[in-house]
């Protein structure tokens, strides 16, 4: 069977009865499938334009309203093909786009300036991948490019691959495939784009989180994925062009940076050695926000590491309407005297929302009074008698049988709601990463309050609204003027290694001093997680 994707025109043959997320895998396309097929998170939507397929399940019931599955809406991994299909994939490339802007190489940085030609500095987000191609004698920037990573059809984050990689011998190889593949595309697009050509590329530097790594490497990651999260390796990592499909040169030496533990990668090194963490004075914190939060603290060359099990909704995944952030997401809400206003991505009618607009909506419902502090949304009845205003009240609507406030109505009856379930996934979010910086605030015997800076990394980071951050207690009661987002810190150490050997020599001894705080096994984790979930009081 034959099945069309529209808008790119890409021809899949198939047999009956393929799922439909496994076509779109087939044919080279990068969607989310961060639920593995149970029809849960919606991120694998498409539009079914022509052909014939079952009716949907109760999973896609749940998901898509009435209106989506009139217009042929359907969630790929709940679908099985029976019939030639012509189908849409929703454009999100802009998704990517935005990272390419993120990457801040400190003012005060020096390369090396002694070899030629080319290096290439690899970023293997868990969601987004980047490649970044500098001229190594001067450290021009050539050329930046970044893809969806192709690994999310098997799920959002690293447990659910860890666990793909287990069901099946030849799974392993199959998502190392898919990391090399991509940066292969990558350098080629780079390559055909800016006119160098890849044998004049003479050394890449990796970074990702362990899991990440491993996967680069096809090293088992199945210890990853249980305490006590014992990684294969943790040093540097060196191969060759001739060991990694990378469309680079044999001899092309290939250094993935170390991890510092099970999950704390060598993203994050490269995070360090961008903010220069472990060289400050004082008292400093890093946040890399993500899908898997890792937090440091510095004090005065004493350092401590953990990782919080955030959750994919500061993505948009997991999220009732939640998407990346691209064109038609809401980014920014702000609440005024008598309305609201929806700052949405390319200024498109909204579809969705992702994660700096959610967490201002949710920051402007604690400060309306309409989340109470354990994050329960009041009804309508509730608000009314608390004396909250009419023209917030009205919004609190029940949708199957769920409180929602609703953030926008199309003429047409379209609907973007924040649910009672949305605000549960934030709180697991913040509730982690809040934990995680505060139990090393008491391993280290200091208070938020003593913080000189707090470092925010990573594309969400970048754009999330700090006094929303701070309203909900996701970041540490800090002045807002305390707080710099470092955009993709990753990307941007890991150029500064390539480019300079004295910076990565020192990131590689400097972060041998790190103590790795495993949270779930210091006392009193649990109580302090659970408090650290509860919104504080608006002031």
């Amino acid at each position: 069977m034959r099945v069309v994707f529209l808008p790119n025109n890409i021809v899949q043959e198939v047999e009956p009865g393929t799922n439909l997320l496994d076509a779109i895998s087939a044919a080279g396309i990068t969607i989310d499938g961060s639920c593995r097929g149970l029809g849960r998170c919606g991120c694998c939507r498409v539009q079914i334009m022509t052909g014939r397929c079952a009716p949907p399940d109760a999973a896609e019931q749940k998901v898509l309203s009435r209106d989506e599955l009139a217009q042929g809406w359907r969630l790929a991994c709940r679908v099985a093909v029976e019939d030639n299909l012509r189908l849409l994939i929703p454009n999100l490339t802009n998704a990517d786009r935005r990272k390419t802007g993120l990457v801040f190489i400190p003012e005060d940085f020096v390369p090396d300036g002694a070899a030629g030609g080319l290096g290439a500095a690899l970023d293997i987000g868990t969601t987004t991948m980047v490649g970044i191609v500098w001229q190594l004698s001067d450290g021009r920037l050539v050329d930046i490019e970044a893809m969806t990573n192709p690994q999310s059809v098997y799920g959002a984050d690293v447990i659910t691959r860890i666990n793909f990689c287990g069901e099946a011998p030849e799974n392993l190889q199959l998502m190392q495939d898919k990391v090399t593949g991509c940066f292969k595309q990558m350098l080629m697009q780079m390559s055909q784009r800016s006119g160098f050509a890849m044998e004049n590329i003479r050394k890449a530097v990796v970074v990702g989180n362990t899991t990440m790594s491993h996967l680069f490497l096809a090293a088992d990651p199945s210890n990853l994925a249980e305490l006590p999260f014992s990684p294969a390796f943790t040093g540097p990592q060196l191969r060759c062009g001739q060991e990694l499909d990378l469309g680079l040169s044999d001899t092309t030496p290939v250094l993935v940076l170390p991890n510092i533990a099970g999950h704390v990668g060598s993203d994050i090194v490269a995070g360090l050695l961008t903010c220069r963490l472990l060289q400050r004075s004082g008292l400093n914190l890093f946040i890399d926000l993500g899908t898997n939060g890792e937090v440091v603290l510095a004090d005065n060359g004493n350092a401590w590491a953990c990782s919080t099990a955030a959750g994919p909704a500061f993505e948009g995944a997991a999220i009732f309407q939640g998407m990346r952030a691209a064109g038609g997401a809401v980014e920014k809400v702000v609440f005024t005297e008598d309305g609201l206003q929806l700052q949405v991505i390319d200024g498109e009618e909204p579809r969705g929302i992702c994660g700096s607009g959610l967490i201002d909506a949710i920051a402007c419902l604690v400060t309306a009074g309409l989340i109470d502090r354990s994050g329960r949304l009041l009804k309508r009845e509730a608000a009314e008698k608390a004396g909250i205003k009419p023209w917030l009240t009205q919004r609190l609507v029940l949708r199957q049988n769920m409180p929602c406030f609703l953030l926008w109505q199309g003429g047409d009856g379209k609907e973007l709601l924040i649910t009672q379930k949305d605000i549960r996934e934030v709180q697991l979010g913040k509730g982690a990463i809040a934990c995680g910086v505060k139990m090393l605030l008491a391993i280290a015997g200091k208070e938020a309050a003593q913080l000189d800076k707090v470092f925010l990394a990573g594309a969400f980071g970048n754009y999330v609204d700090k006094a929303s951050a701070l309203t909900i207690g996701l970041l540490p009661d800090v002045p807002q003027d305390r707080i710099i987002s470092v955009g993709n810190s990753a990307g941007a150490g890991a150029s500064m290694a390539l480019l300079s050997d004295r910076e990565k020599d020192e990131i590689i001894e400097q972060i041998k001093g790190i103590h790795h705080v495993e949270l779930a096994q210091v006392e009193g984790f649990q109580d302090s997680f659970m408090s650290c979930m509860y919104f504080a009081k608006a002031k």
